[in-house]
């Protein structure tokens, strides 16, 4: 843990290299620190940040700044979200009231309003679950010495197959999972299978080996039954980020926002924000190590239809406290709660 005054100096220096996207000199720092400090002091607790790598300094005569390390402790434990202006809070439950109340239209136009004030892109993923649907089969066919396909029958007549490697699972242990989700699954709505996936888990790694590959492979088969639909908006936004100079990692970026499922924007797993319950943020190399310049923060908001999520992709050095900001504020007026306090 950082000391106060070590703290106070990485807060300034994420926050000045936010606005400015240039490295924070120690006379800066002294300029924006609201405590007395000597200069001196200044690099000594900048250099110590370094060595424990929440700093980087790109250049000997440079400034600093914020590592992976250093954006994560800021949006855990340093970043304030501030208030939104009224103004702001009226034009979005507009969208609200001329759209009516289904969550996607209220999405796909305030995704725009935060992209466009953030300088990200948004990505708004739609899953949606036929609450009535049920698993009535699962049937296990061998097919040779080292194939085996898996049938899942829905109430609407639907059929999934799922192929396994018998080099990867035995047929055996192919078949206790297979009896276990049987169980625990037919004539279950839909809407409450994931719930009663989670409950097979421990009785799977009691009884099978490899019981994760094949519970992964069960549950990406059963969310198949689900619609699910992405869209993207404000590319030509997060564009205006001189990071995005760089066409190569843009290229990268683009490839990843256009290339992955729907699914998979549900799927990744994202490390948590400690103060934001509702958000989720990934930084860096958290995501990915090709991807070290790059930050994620997202909202999953849950109806009786499904799940929307709402995800922002920009540059590591984005204003965190803006994007929580906004999302908390969408999801305020989309869960009624700004309407309990009028």
């Amino acid at each position: 843990m950082l000391s106060e005054r070590q703290a106070k100096i990485l807060k300034v220096i994420v926050s000045e290299y936010i606005k400015t996207n240039q490295a924070v000199s120690s006379k800066r720092i002294q300029e924006l620190l609201y405590i007395q400090v000597s200069s001196a002091t200044i690099r000594n607790d900048s250099a110590t940040l370094e060595e424990m790598n929440y700093l980087e300094k790109q250049h000997t005569s440079s400034g600093r700044v914020p590592s992976t390390k250093g954006y994560r402790y800021y949006v855990d434990h340093l970043m304030e979200i501030d208030d939104y202006n009224d103004s702001l809070k009226q034009k979005l439950k507009a969208i609200l009231f001329q759209r009516g109340t289904k969550i996607e239209n209220v999405l796909e136009q305030a995704s725009q309003i935060i992209s466009e004030m953030t300088k990200m892109t948004a990505i708004v993923t739609k899953q949606n679950v036929n609450s009535e649907l049920m698993v009535k089969k699962i049937d296990l066919i061998p097919l040779s010495e080292t194939m085996a396909s898996v049938i899942f029958i829905l109430s609407n007549g639907e059929m999934q197959n799922q192929l396994f490697n018998l080099k990867d699972i035995s047929l055996s242990d192919l078949s206790i999972s297979i009896k276990i989700f049987s169980d625990c699954l037919i004539d279950t709505p839909m809407k409450e299978i994931e719930k009663n996936i989670l409950l097979i888990k421990p009785n799977l790694e009691k009884t099978v080996k490899n019981y994760d590959l094949i519970l992964e492979t069960f549950v990406a088969n059963i969310l198949q039954t689900k619609e699910a639909k992405k869209e993207i908006v404000g590319i030509k936004n997060m564009l205006e980020n001189p990071e995005f100079n760089d066409t190569e990692k843009l290229k990268k970026v683009i490839n990843i926002m256009e290339n992955m499922s729907p699914f998979d924007w549900f799927d990744v797993s994202y490390s948590s924000n400690q103060r934001m319950i509702q958000i989720s943020t990934k930084i860096g190399e958290e995501i990915s190590k090709d991807l070290s310049d790059i930050s994620i923060v997202k909202t999953a908001i849950k109806t009786e239809q499904g799940s929307t999520m709402l995800t922002l992709v920009g540059p590591k050095r984005v204003d965190y406290s803006q994007a929580n900001q906004l999302i908390n504020l969408i999801v305020e007026i989309i869960n009624g709660d700004d309407h309990k306090n009028e």
